[in-house]
């Protein structure tokens, strides 16, 4: 076994396509991607209260993706102040929220736009999304954010693998590969109320010495992720390790969600509509399922966080655009799995009773 055991630079080992327990962080990769956030180089900036966030008035080099100065996926700057006679609409969540893969104007919040205008409602719909949040990061932005622009209506983007983001605080150990390997907050329950640890976040700069010593790193309590970076004595043998390994790459498509993982979903959604109610406004909750999960939903099967769906719903209520959307999953999905046109189109149209109706309760609340 030993024989067939390859290491590359960073130290990881490999059984031919077989990556080896316990993982190594691509340390020196991860260092030159923080020298690009911290050299401005990078369409998500670090933030010390967030992990990550747009760059103001940030663009990519293609122009497919802009924010304006206040972080907002939109062309032109958006005024703090709520303009007369406008519906006021804010949209918080990951990358499906944020319309990664398509243009502005093919994103859901955008559909939700003109859909509103068909009807004669003037509304201008602010995209607070960020590519790779989760749940807590969604209320944490809009607690900062998104409150200061007084919506009348706030949507909170329902991605389910957003709830186990929750339970991350490097986003290294829970994917390798991404392109922003920041640290982030991660929320705790203690004596049933929210507790938020990692604030602020670690800074770019100590990133790379923390990583490098992770057993040293008292946060790794709450680090769900971490458990296949450590050492334990069964991995020195090279066998062990390879079975080990070829369980957890046989079973890394299972998502499931435990009793922490639901619970503090559930913690960090109650609060974040209580919040929201706090400020005058209504809140909505819009189910946005990946591939997979849609197609589990097509075939009459409870997808993986079927009693998180189920609790929230109670709860909030849940928008579900899924059953309106027809058509071959290839047509709406885009490469990277991201929505599609065709699907933003359908969530968005999905939307626009649920926001008049929300719109009208509050105006009659607030009178």
């Amino acid at each position: 076994m030993r024989a067939l055991v390859v290491r590359d630079a960073d130290g990881q080992e490999w059984v031919r396509d077989v990556r080896l327990v316990p993982y190594r962080l691509p340390l020196e990769r991860i260092a030159e991607l923080l020298q690009h956030v911290g050299d401005g180089k990078t369409f998500l900036a670090y933030d010390p209260d967030l992990g990550w966030a747009p760059r103001r008035g940030a663009r990519t080099g293609g122009g497919r993706y802009r924010v304006e100065t206040g972080g907002i996926r939109r062309d032109a700057d958006v005024p703090l102040a709520r303009p007369p006679g406008v519906l006021r609409v804010a949209l918080f969540g990951d990358s499906f929220t944020f319309g990664d893969e398509v243009a502005l104007e093919d994103t859901w919040g955008a559909f939700l736009e003109r859909g509103l205008a068909a009807r004669g409602v003037a509304a201008e719909v602010l995209n607070f999304g960020v590519n790779a949040y989760g749940l807590d990061q969604a209320y944490l932005r809009w607690r900062r954010d998104g409150r200061r622009y007084a919506p009348q209506v706030v949507i909170l983007g329902f991605q389910p693998e957003n709830a186990l983001r929750n339970l991350n605080l490097f986003r290294s150990l829970y994917f390798a590969a991404s392109e922003v390997p920041l640290s982030k907050p991660r929320f705790v329950v203690r004596d049933g109320a929210l507790e938020v640890l990692n604030v602020p976040t670690v800074a770019p700069r100590d990133l790379p010495a923390t990583l490098a010593s992770l057993g040293d790193e008292p946060l790794l309590a709450h680090e769900r992720y971490a458990g296949w970076y450590e050492e334990r004595w069964w991995r020195r043998s090279r066998l062990a390790a390879l079975v080990e390994a070829l369980v957890v790459q046989r079973t890394a498509g299972d998502l499931a969600l435990d009793d922490e993982a639901q619970d503090l979903a559930e913690h960090i959604v109650r609060a974040f509509a209580d919040d929201v109610a706090a400020s005058g406004a209504a809140f909505l909750v819009v189910h946005l399922p990946r591939k997979a999960d849609l197609l589990a939903l097509r075939d009459g099967d409870d997808p993986w966080y079927e009693r998180l769906r189920a609790g929230i719903g109670a709860r909030h209520g849940m928008v579900d655009p899924v059953p309106g959307v027809g058509g071959d999953p290839e047509t709406l999905f885009a490469e990277r799995g991201h929505y599609t046109a065709l699907l933003n189109q359908a969530v968005g149209t999905a939307l626009v009773e649920p926001v008049l109706a929300a719109a009208a309760v509050e105006q009659e609340r607030s009178r």
